[in-house]
């Protein structure tokens, strides 16, 4: 037993040697060499003369454009394409780099950073207590870092952060207000129509632009057969940057840049594939997906879900244009509409849902018939009933009448799981469903 015991403690006392000797493959300790890293990493970001390009990829879908410029006494001086008041204005805030569980860079007073990731949906128009589920503390992978190029992963939200460094004619975009110019793409919602076209060379393209997910569907026509191409994009200096670019034969659109918009006449111009071209309007689809409509009142039939809005119908350019929003129930506030399919063999429910102090109030709701789908593409509503004490007049009122317009509506797929239910009498409302 005793050299048993002997030996184990030989075969430690060799272990810890072993460790021992493995510190002294390094002239200097962990720390120093962590603080080296973060050090050189500063000054990668310090040193790049005209600042940085940099993009954010949104853990929830959507990119948005930014301006970094770094300097060594840990401030930032940025500009953000998420509204046109932070893409024409500077603002400074503190930074610094940690070490944390990877090295980190950490933007560490309120910035415009923090507000795609502020939890108030009011502030960016998220979800509540989550945001956009973007980040403001980033991990550095040393694989990750080229020469003029710096990516980092968000630490609580995996959100991407993508740097560029930027040339000096893009840094002197940023402050001369071209990102802001880019911006007026942003007016292209206010067109009544829902439907807006232009045309590049002799192509005519639909453009469907989601603002708030930051994607653009482009849709035309090869001879009679309809093509659609869908892409993310976000704002850099004076351009609107698609993520993928369009190739259409001989014709490549990268994005849209040299906007210009006039208030009195509502137009909107710009450059697509370097041709100058204007906006315009149109009451249908440029190609109509006629299948869409059954598709749209059938899936959450199978799926077991509703469908969502918050705004119900946007009318003659005005979101929210009936006030619904404001509609309480008792103390309860309004949480959003819904439409269910297929509650029952002879009707669906459509009707708004409440917030009370501890749960979701569902107390009254239209019942539409079953729907009528029409060989050119359309779905139209009549009424069937009523459920509960449903207001007569008001804006909970307007809002059936507007569904039960006789026309009915087109069903444009903005992407696998969102609708833009479109009136047919004139496209000029609309409801966008989740």
């Amino acid at each position: 037993m005793k050299k048993i015991v002997l030996y184990l403690l030989v075969a430690s006392a060799g272990l810890f040697s072993c460790e021992n000797s493995d510190d002294t493959l390094f002239e200097e300790s962990a720390d120093t060499r962590l603080n080296a890293a973060l050090a050189s990493y500063q000054k990668k970001l310090v040193e790049a003369p005209y600042g940085w390009n940099a993009v954010i990829y949104l853990a929830g879908g959507g990119s948005y454009g930014f301006y970094f410029k770094f300097n060594d006494q840990n401030r930032v001086v940025m500009y953000s394409d998420f509204s046109a008041a932070s893409a024409a204005t500077a603002k400074e805030s503190s930074y610094r780099l940690k070490a944390m569980q990877t090295p980190s860079l950490i933007f560490d007073t309120y910035s415009y950073l923090h507000v795609l990731a502020d939890p108030d949906e009011e502030v960016n128009g998220g979800t509540r207590g989550e945001g956009l589920q973007s980040d403001f503390e980033f991990s550095i992978f040393p694989d990750s870092l080229g020469e003029d190029r710096v990516a980092f992963v968000g630490r609580k939200n995996q959100s991407r952060l993508v740097l560029t460094k930027a040339t000096q004619a893009q840094a002197a975009a940023f402050t001369n207000g071209d990102l802001a110019k880019a911006l007026l793409f942003n007016n292209i919602a206010k067109y009544q129509a829902y439907f807006k076209r232009i045309i590049v060379g002799n192509v005519t393209y639909e453009v469907t632009p989601n603002l708030k997910a930051r994607t653009i569907k482009l849709t035309w026509l090869d001879g009679s057969t309809p093509k659609n191409f869908t892409t993310g994009y976000y704002f850099s200096g004076g351009n609107l940057v698609f993520l993928n670019p369009l190739v259409n034969g001989s014709q490549t659109i990268n994005g849209f840049n040299n906007f210009s918009w006039t208030e009195s006449t509502v137009q909107l111009k710009f450059n697509a594939g370097n041709v100058a071209t204007t906006v315009q309007s149109a009451i249908k689809p440029l190609a109509v997906d006629l299948a869409a409509s059954r598709r749209w009142w059938q899936e959450p039939i199978e799926s077991g879900r509703d469908w969502r809005t918050r705004d119900v119908f946007h009318v003659n350019g005005v979101d929210d244009a009936l006030g619904v929003k404001d509609v309480k129930y008792g103390e309860s506030i309004y949480a959003y509409f819904t439409y269910q399919p297929g509650v029952d063999k002879r009707y669906d429910i459509f009707g708004p849902i409440f917030l009370g102090e501890e749960s979701y109030i569902f107390d009254y709701a239209f019942a539409p018939a079953r729907p009528t789908f029409t060989a050119d593409g359309r779905i139209i509503f009549k009424e069937y009933a009523k459920f509960g004490a449903v207001p007569a007049t008001g804006p909970i009122a307007k809002t059936a009448e507007l569904l039960y317009e006789p026309n009915g509506f087109y069903l444009i797929q903005t992407s696998e799981t969102t609708y833009d239910m479109v009136s047919a009498k004139d496209a000029k409302a609309w409801i966008s469903w989740q």
